[in-house]
């Protein structure tokens, strides 16, 4: 979602779904002012588009939004301190919006910001995306904008790229990657490499641990490492080191995990308050130029790197043998600079987030310690042994692995809300939103909502299961049938967004995430003894507290 959304956040306390009932508490407390939907399309909202149903709807005056102020607007509702918006969490700020004006509001008048619509039901979700056409439009990044298309257009310029772009521009950036990125038999040959990485850093994980087992207080940095490695594999078609022992602060890898920590931090706070980095360099955007700085720096670095390898298997007559890598099928079917620029947004997009997502579904096997042993039995069956090797036929198999990631992606998802611009009028919950409005689908609303997941403050991956459980087969019968009865929206679960702009690394990011915990559970008995763990939302949704888990060695 664009960050021009996100009012100045804080740190609260959040808590993983666990066996015992649920309390409501800070990141993730439930709605509940309104009941929002019975989790089916409705045939009153769902679809609106045809033009009785427009000329039955409310006008866009009319849906309810806090009131803007002379001269400043709305700008003043997200003013740390003094704003009603400032300084709340993402989704405790799409909750406020819920609780005062219902499952759908405005909010309009901001200097510098499009009109902004809060869309809380799934059958609006739906509406917005079936009408999102070939080309969706997201609210831009103007301060990366601002750095691709102004400070650095001597590279970028006619470069293209899936993050920024919109438009006919979009889609022919778009067109270039999808075929190496999105489809299954390249991302499977992928097994194999990422296994290795996932193999190197659990063996390391041993080494990490202190006389009570538990993990260093740096651990997230750990984290980051193996996610650098993994996606860098992929992108830069290079192991890069990042598991070597003691990788001192200076180096290469390093100076790429900072630059992604620096670059997302700093661009939550350049998209949030007023564009003085547009008169003058602020420190916060410095510090963001010299970010982004180092990914164009290494990812040039390694894309002509890979040209250079593939020059001299055409020179040697080798050009025919072996799979393309990705990196190798972009340069087929786009440019240098096309090529380095995905590069940069993969490794921008995939470090953080495939790092956080990871340790949350740790988290909650920590705290549900029954579900962490019907994946391990579910894994012992599939590798005997520690040290297993991985197909792509037996990741097939995991099915109650991958239920289980699911499963903490839905509690605590790493993005908030999806967001789309709309390309022409649309009706949602009865109102008509005009052509270029800013449409926020946060899914706070539903993610708790038991009509939508039965039993939905309970941490059960079984809900995602497509056959209920017997004989060896991971997972509780029981929850299976206690979830077997929910109306699930097929538009309320989209950690990966939907459609055309689906994110485009999404098989990627499964991948090292399905492997790392698979071979974490397989090795170790996950535990956390600190109680319920902080969250942060910014431009994502990331762990505060340190990471000091414990790991016991399983004798089996």
């Amino acid at each position: 979602m664009s960050t021009s959304l996100i009012p100045r956040c804080s740190p609260v306390k959040a808590v993983v779904a666990t066996q015992q009932p649920f309390k409501c508490t800070g990141t993730w407390r439930c709605p509940g002012r309104r009941p929002l939907n019975t989790g089916q399309p409705s045939p009153s909202t769902a679809g609106m588009t045809e033009a009785g149903d427009h000329a039955a709807a409310r006008p866009f005056d009319e849906m309810p939004g806090p009131k803007p102020l002379p001269i400043i607007g709305n700008a003043g509702r997200f003013l740390p301190f003094i704003g009603e918006y400032g300084g709340l969490q993402t989704d405790d700020m799409f909750r406020k919006v819920y609780e005062k004006y219902g499952p759908i509001a405005k909010i309009t008048e901001i200097p510098g910001r499009r009109a902004m619509v809060f869309a809380y039901r799934t059958e609006d979700v739906e509406t917005v995306f079936r009408n999102e056409g070939p080309w969706p439009f997201r609210e831009s990044l103007h301060s990366m904008n601002y750095y691709r298309n102004v400070l650095r257009k001597d590279f970028y310029e006619g470069g293209g790229s899936i993050l920024t772009e919109n438009g006919a521009k979009w889609g022919e950036s778009r067109s270039k990657v999808n075929q190496p990125m999105m489809q299954p038999r390249i991302s499977k040959r992928y097994v194999p490499p990422i296994a290795a990485v996932a193999q190197e850093f659990v063996d390391k994980m041993r080494g990490m641990r202190d006389e009570k087992e538990e993990l260093p207080e740096n651990f997230s940095n750990e984290l980051f490492k193996w996610s650098l490695e993994s996606i860098a594999y992929v992108a830069l078609d290079a192991r890069l080191g990042c598991l070597a022992p003691n990788l001192a602060p200076g180096s290469e890898p390093q100076r790429v995990i900072d630059a992604v920590n620096v670059a997302l931090d700093k661009l939550f706070d350049l998209e949030i308050g007023l564009p003085f980095w547009k008169i003058m360099t602020t420190p916060s955007f410095k510090k963001f130029i010299d970010a982004l700085d180092v990914f164009l720096e290494v990812s040039v670095k390694y894309v002509q790197a890979a040209i250079d390898r593939v020059e001299e298997r055409k020179k040697a007559g080798l050009e025919d043998e072996g799979e393309p890598s990705v990196l190798e099928r972009l340069l087929a079917r786009a440019d240098v600079k096309t090529a380095s620029i995905m590069a940069q947004d993969m490794l921008f997009a995939g470090i953080d987030t495939t790092s956080y997502s990871t340790a949350i579904a740790m988290f909650a096997l920590s705290r549900n310690q029954d579900k962490q042993e019907e994946l391990f039995k579910e894994l012992k069956q599939l590798l005997p042994q520690k040290d297993s090797p991985f197909t792509e036929e037996i990741l097939e198999e995991m099915r109650f692995l991958k239920a289980v990631i699911k499963e903490s992606m839905r509690v605590m998802p790493i993005v908030s809300a999806n967001s789309r611009n709309t390309t022409k009028e649309l009706v949602i919950s009865n109102y008509r939103v005009p052509e270029g409005v800013a449409v926020v689908m946060p899914n706070i609303a539903y993610r708790f909502n038991d009509e939508i997941y039965p039993e939905s403050k309970r941490f059960i991956p079984e809900r995602w299961l497509k056959e209920r459980p017997t004989g060896d087969a991971a997972g509780s019968p029981e929850d299976f049938d206690i979830c077997s009865h929910g109306k699930r929206h097929p538009f309320a679960f989209l950690p990966f967004g939907f459609g055309p702009r689906s994110c485009v690394g999404k098989r990627f990011a499964d991948l090292e995430m399905e492997i790392l915990l698979a071979k974490i559970i397989r090795n170790y008995r996950v535990d956390y003894k600190y109680g319920d763990m902080k969250f942060v939302s910014r431009l994502i949704n990331t762990i505060k507290d340190p990471m000091k888990f414990k790991l016991t060695e399983r004798s089996d």
